[in-house]
């Protein structure tokens, strides 16, 4: 496993899931391998996209327009969207290993891990329109394909029984939204109120 991203793994799992995810599962890695190499470099690009477009075009509130934002909340708001991603990676990792003997399939810290892992990588790409807050909606639009990446590498490395894949997969995706809602809600707490704020 190497220790910085793999481009032909990124390539892979966006271009061509199916193929990669079988490749991903005969894969023996580690966790701390996991991390290190995919998920902690990949869940820097929304906090210092996100910190540099706060910095230069401020914090938008709709038509109330935008508002200067303060460089420690800035920073703040980045540390905590830096460790919500990871967590939320291993958050989803444990849901999904979680459920495993419920849909007939293996128990596997790691193999579970490799799906939340990989299955999170448009989540972590799309952190890269927030660089241009106009492009917000973009991003959001990016970050649901791993509604699909999951969908589709459960039923492969998790190796549920086949009449109860398709059930194992949606309960999983619904698992993946319900981690991305609460990151959203602690995110959002840290927003400053914009009664607190300067206009630009």
């Amino acid at each position: 496993m190497p220790t910085i991203v793999d481009v032909n793994r990124l390539k892979g799992i966006l271009l061509q899931p199916g193929s990669t995810w079988k490749a991903i599962d005969g894969e023996f890695t580690k966790p701390a391998a996991l991390y290190k190499g995919w998920v902690l470099p990949l869940a820097l690009i929304g906090p210092i996209c996100g910190a540099l477009g706060t910095l230069v075009f401020g914090l938008s509130f709709g038509v109330i327009g935008a508002y200067r934002v303060p460089v420690v909340n800035i920073a703040t708001i980045a540390v905590v969207d830096y460790v919500l991603g990871v967590a939320g990676v291993f958050a989803l990792s444990v849901v999904i290993n979680t459920l495993a003997p419920t849909f007939g399939g293996q128990k596997n810290d790691v193999q579970a891990l490799k799906v939340a892992a990989y299955g999170s990588t448009p989540w972590f790409l799309a952190g890269a329109f927030q660089l241009i807050p106009q492009l917000a909606l973009v991003g959001i639009l990016v970050s649901l394909y791993t509604v699909y990446l999951v969908f589709s590498g459960v039923p492969i490395v998790m190796k549920p029984a086949k009449d109860q894949a398709m059930g194992y997969a949606i309960v999983a995706v619904l698992g993946a939204l319900v981690v991305a809602l609460i990151i959203l809600a602690i995110h959002t707490a840290f927003i400053p109120a914009y009664s607190t704020l300067r206009a630009r």
